[in-house]
């Protein structure tokens, strides 16, 4: 039997999202597979590795990966973990159940090495909380795209036209552009006729395929109000 999987979400990949599927993995442990990605891949954060080891959790030999569209697309739970990404961004997926878990980022305080510490310890012992509740039953909000007064996929510019252009200028069939971003055929051509909205993800991994810097993709793609929406894990 297929397991359930449970992928943890947060822009680098390096403390918040690493710390929670280590938790996940302690706490969890055969009922779920468990992953955690993140728009970049900055390895993992070592005072992140040592906090944990404190409560006698090894993380050190997770990796630090960038998120997968398919992966986001097949998981049972799609869990953020940033702060703001709850008021700035729809569902990452509309095909995911997606929940969000605001945490502050402890890679971005200042201070002494005590202080920056004492953070990451703080920010470590929210997240245990979190999964021991996760554990017993409470998942949290369910994010969905009626929860917002605004929505970047329902004030979209002839997307699927500019999206469709971009494929065939770039030199790509439906299919292969699909196998390139790891989703199906069918994905693309409901998105060329604006009945999928990709998520920022989504985007990244398009820009990266097509070879243009992620802004410039998204002022092709979006006007300058959508593109500001969409930065969401700054």
């Amino acid at each position: 039997m297929t397991k359930p999987i449970i992928y943890f979400l947060c822009i680098g990949n390096s403390c918040r999202s690493q710390m929670a599927e280590g938790f996940a993995k302690h706490y969890l442990g055969d009922s779920y597979e468990i992953m955690s990605a993140g728009i970049e891949s900055r390895g993992i954060h070592p005072i992140a590795i040592e906090v944990m080891k404190e409560k006698g959790i090894d993380i050190s030999n997770q990796s630090s990966d960038l998120v997968s569209v398919n992966t986001a697309g097949k998981a049972s739970y799609v869990i953020t973990l940033c702060k703001d990404a709850k008021e700035r961004c729809p569902a990452i997926l509309s095909r995911s159940h997606h929940y969000h878990w605001g945490f502050d980022d402890p890679a971005a305080i200042t201070g002494t090495n005590y202080e920056i510490l004492e953070e990451f310890r703080r920010i470590r012992d929210e997240i245990e909380e979190t999964i021991v509740r996760f554990a017993k039953g409470e998942k949290g909000e369910v994010m969905n795209l009626n929860n917002f007064d605004f929505s970047v996929y329902k004030k979209k510019r002839n997307f699927g036209e500019i999206f469709r252009i971009l494929r065939v200028e770039n030199g790509f069939s439906a299919s292969q552009l699909a196998e390139q971003l790891r989703v199906t055929e069918d994905f693309i051509m409901n998105t060329e006729l604006n009945r999928t909205h990709p998520s920022k993800f989504f985007i990244h991994a398009l820009a990266n395929v097509l070879q243009k810097n992620y802004d410039d993709l998204l002022d092709e793609l979006y006007d300058v109000e959508h593109k500001e929406i969409l930065k969401l894990l700054k």
